[in-house]
């Protein structure tokens, strides 16, 4: 029905427009009633695809966890290897050989040990230090006085030189006699026959027949004995440190009263370092200086073989947390990935319950595959599946580095370093 506008214009009823099927160019396709399988099946093919996109985003995390393994895993066999080499060289079995040589060789020492040492060696050179610097003062005056020179004379420093040397002849000659006279006090001291001695048969030993008859030692006995070179040398030395003590003595105008004490005086001037070499003779023991060496030698070897077994320790525990990371790295990408598919499934479910529908899952997928070169394609459903061989190369890693590997390594070596420790593994022939 037509009617007239207020503006004058006749106004007409809409009316429907006819049915169409293009829409801006595109073509409307029927609505009908929805495939309930095709909503399943695309739920879970995306299901898939964001569980395999979660095992492509876990790939970087798992290299590099991947590769702290293989690098923690080296580091691990280097230090086992450093055990290794160490056992090899057998320098624990030598020492532990070495230990049981001499407590074989003094096992009929009796009350009196070989070992037994008079003095600690640091007393024994604290000595001679003394003695030293007194002789190099000593004599350096001396010189000084006979020269007449000043300290602004280089002759007044030079003076020193000679006590220098006096204190190197007295530390020479108080090693040489220490050990010569050693030597001859075991010799007479662990001797099964004694002859007769008097004053006739030893001077006649002292200055013409030496050794009346053959003397035999056995292969670890001490050297023999050589008394006249060091007896020469010591005699000299203290008797240049007399001679310089008595002009000392003489030049000493306070001394004009006391000159009947020259003597005295200089033996008191030379008793330090007559002291200094008869302390070195009486601490000088070469048996007790092979004992103190094996046991410090072993207990080096301990702190070292220590040093090697923590270090490994600390690299295998190490490599255990980087390889327990990375199972921990591939458990995850997994789980993430099942979950996701898990998730869709279970949503699909709940919505078949609240619909009342029963019967499983299907896919009705299907792609052309060619199984082997050469052959006829075939059409076969293929489902979606999670693409879990994208991380197989984490598996496969994890599989060559297992820290078990590394553990019977390690337990091997020390195995056979605290072999070398026992006191069978260091048997003695003799």
């Amino acid at each position: 029905m037509d009617e007239l506008a207020n503006n004058g214009r006749r106004w007409q009823a809409p009316t429907p427009c006819p049915a169409s099927t293009v829409l801006l160019g595109n073509p409307v396709l029927p609505v009908g009633e929805p495939r309930l399988e095709d909503i399943e099946a695309a739920a879970l093919l995306r299901a898939f695809g964001s569980g395999n996109a979660a095992l492509v985003a876990a790939q970087s995390a798992l290299h590099e966890s991947g590769d702290r393994v293989v690098e923690r895993y080296h580091a691990a066999q280097a230090a086992i290897g450093e055990i290794d080499r160490f056992v090899a060289r057998e320098h624990v079995a030598g020492a532990r050989r070495a230990e049981q040589a001499i407590t074989q060789f003094h096992a009929n020492d009796g009350a009196e040990s070989l070992r037994r040492r008079f003095l600690p060696p640091w007393v024994v050179w604290g000595v001679l230090a003394l003695a030293a610097v007194f002789d190099v003062a000593f004599v350096g005056n001396v010189v000084q006085r006979i020269f007449g020179a000043g300290p602004s004379d280089l002759v007044y420093w030079i003076a020193y030189l000679p006590g220098i040397g006096m204190a190197l002849c007295l530390l020479a000659a108080g090693h040489s006699l220490a050990e010569h006279l050693f030597r001859h006090r075991i010799w007479v001291t662990r001797s099964r026959r004694r002859g007769p001695l008097n004053p006739w048969l030893l001077l006649r030993r002292v200055f013409w027949h030496w050794r009346p008859e053959e003397q035999t030692r056995q292969e670890h006995d001490l050297p023999w004995a050589r008394l006249a070179g060091p007896v020469v040398l010591a005699v000299l030395t203290v008797g240049v440190l007399a001679a310089g003590a008595y002009v000392r003595a003489t030049q000493a105008e306070s001394f004009s009263a006391l000159a009947s004490f020259q003597l005295v005086f200089v033996g008191l001037l030379v008793l330090l370092s007559v002291s200094a070499l008869a302390v070195k003779v009486l601490s000088h023991n070469p048996y007790a200086d092979r004992s103190d060496e094996v046991t410090r030698c072993i207990s080096d070897l301990e702190s070292q073989s220590k040093a090697l077994t923590d270090a490994a320790r600390i690299e295998l525990v190490a490599h255990r947390k980087a390889w327990n990371n990375l199972q921990a790295a591939i458990v995850s990408a997994e789980s993430e990935a099942v979950r996701t598919v898990e998730e869709a499934c279970a949503r699909i479910l709940d919505d078949r319950g609240r619909r009342g529908m029963e019967g499983p899952l299907r896919l009705p997928l299907s792609v052309l595959r060619w199984p082997e070169e050469g052959a006829e394609p075939t059409a076969e459903p293929v489902l979606p599946a999670l693409r879990l061989d994208i991380i197989e190369h984490a598996r496969d890693l994890a599989s060559r580095h297992d820290p078990q590997t590394l553990q019977d390594a390690f337990d091997a070596v020390t195995a056979a370093l605290r072999q070398q420790f026992q006191p069978s593994a260091a048997a003695i022939t003799r």
